[in-house]
């Protein structure tokens, strides 16, 4: 096992990767105070984009100008009922994959909530839970609109699991049936694979990774892997490359291979250097080959920017340099980074970014040469791949010859 301290001198580069094209605010009215981006989704067609905010909002945006379209509410449910006793809360957004006009949002109501955004003020279908009420922290939807999944809240020593709804039956939405024998903490993600209608994963803060065929008819048979993070999960999804990463509350990394089964563990790393310690780390998790310490100075890992279009955001970056999985990250003042970590022993190389943000962020999604970022500053901000590099390229050429312009004689 080699371990790979980072130098932020020795990685570091000036190029800039990407610059914001467009900024708006989530807040739903001039007057709204405290309020700040938990999470964000994009839609199929990319012409919408939901952002949740706190207090419980969902304001859509246009994704090409980033300018307001419509806010979401639900009369029956005291969406924005303040004076309510037990006020609607929601967790987590997700647009379904055919249908680019439906969005779904977890509630604390033992419900899965349902929008056609294109009548945004009309009342929602609700997804019910089972008998015994939960609170949905996470919700997914697989790439045929078949199915949808959301992971619950912890409830007691050991009431915690995976729900199911399938779309296709009638209007009640009542429960398909539910994995409880997996995880043993909070679900705080779960996520259909965009490649396999069946292949769902789940992250909990029980510190494992879980990831299902839910074809098959039982929760054992459905369970294939299980990946241990070391840690409270914080993010975790499908990455390219053919891997599964996590992300933890501490700040560590994991990125394992899906393509056998004996869990390969490829890279993981940290911004504490003593976080992945051999006194710390469990002895059940199998060493991964590369273990990268970074640089603490961009303390929070945002998200691993997972997208098979990834080189239409980063078309920077030299081909030769994959496989590598880019790393948004930030400190507590917006400062931005992208870090490319690699599956060889390179050192990472860390691409800074202009930020308009001034506070953290706290979800990020991709769609081909666009990223979109939000925050606890209350932005939500477009991406693209920066022309800096281009303008100066040209500029230079441009002056070049002019220079040789000028050497020709008078006549």
């Amino acid at each position: 096992m080699k371990l790979k301290p980072v130098s932020s001198h020795s990685c570091s580069s000036s190029t800039t990767p990407l610059s914001y094209i467009n900024k708006s605010s989530v807040r739903s009215s001039p007057e709204t105070s405290d309020c700040y981006a938990t999470d964000l989704t994009l839609n199929s067609t990319n012409n919408h984009i939901a952002v949740l905010t706190i207090p419980n909002t969902i304001q859509l945006f246009d994704a090409s100008t980033l300018k307001p379209v419509s806010s979401l509410s639900s009369t029956s449910n005291n969406f924005d009922n303040n004076n309510s006793s037990s006020p609607l809360k929601l967790h987590s957004l997700q647009y379904a994959y055919v249908s680019p006009y439906t969005l779904f949002a977890s509630t604390n109501k033992n419900l899965v909530l349902a929008w056609d955004t294109r009548t945004p003020q009309l009342e929602t279908i609700q997804l019910n839970g089972c008998a015994d009420t939960h609170e949905f922290l996470s919700v997914t939807c697989n790439n045929e609109d078949h199915l949808v999944a959301a992971g619950t809240e912890l409830k007691g020593d050991e009431n915690v699991g995976i729900s199911f709804w399938d779309l296709r039956a009638p209007i009640n939405k009542q429960l398909l049936g539910y994995y409880t024998e997996s995880h043993s903490d909070d679900i705080i993600q779960v996520k259909f694979s965009r490649m396999n209608s069946n292949k769902l994963l789940s992250g909990s803060t029980d510190g494992l990774v879980c990831v299902y065929d839910v074809s098959k008819p039982t929760e054992d048979d459905a369970l294939e892997q299980v990946y241990n993070a070391n840690g409270p999960v914080a993010k975790c999804g499908f990455s390219q490359y053919n891997t599964i990463y996590a992300i933890t509350a501490s700040n560590a990394f994991f990125i394992w291979s899906t393509l056998d089964d004996n869990e390969q563990l490829l890279v993981q790393g940290d911004t504490d250097y003593d976080l992945l310690s051999a006194d710390n780390v469990d002895s059940s998790v199998k060493p991964s080959k590369v273990i990268h310490h970074l640089s603490s100075s961009h303390a929070t890992i945002v998200d691993i920017l997972a997208d098979s279009n990834i080189k239409d955001l980063l078309p920077s970056i030299p081909q030769e340099a994959k496989p590598y999985w880019p790393l948004l990250m930030c400190d507590r003042m917006g400062k931005m980074n992208i870090t490319l970590v690699l599956s060889n022993e390179s050192q990472p190389t860390v691409l800074s970014i202009d930020s308009p943000h001034s506070e953290t962020l706290r979800a990020a999604v991709t769609y081909r040469s666009s990223l979109y970022t939000c925050g606890e500053d209350g932005q939500l901000v477009q991406w693209q791949p920066s022309l800096i590099n281009d303008t100066n390229e040209n500029n230079q050429q441009q002056t070049r010859s002019k220079k040789k312009f000028n050497k020709r004689k008078p006549y």
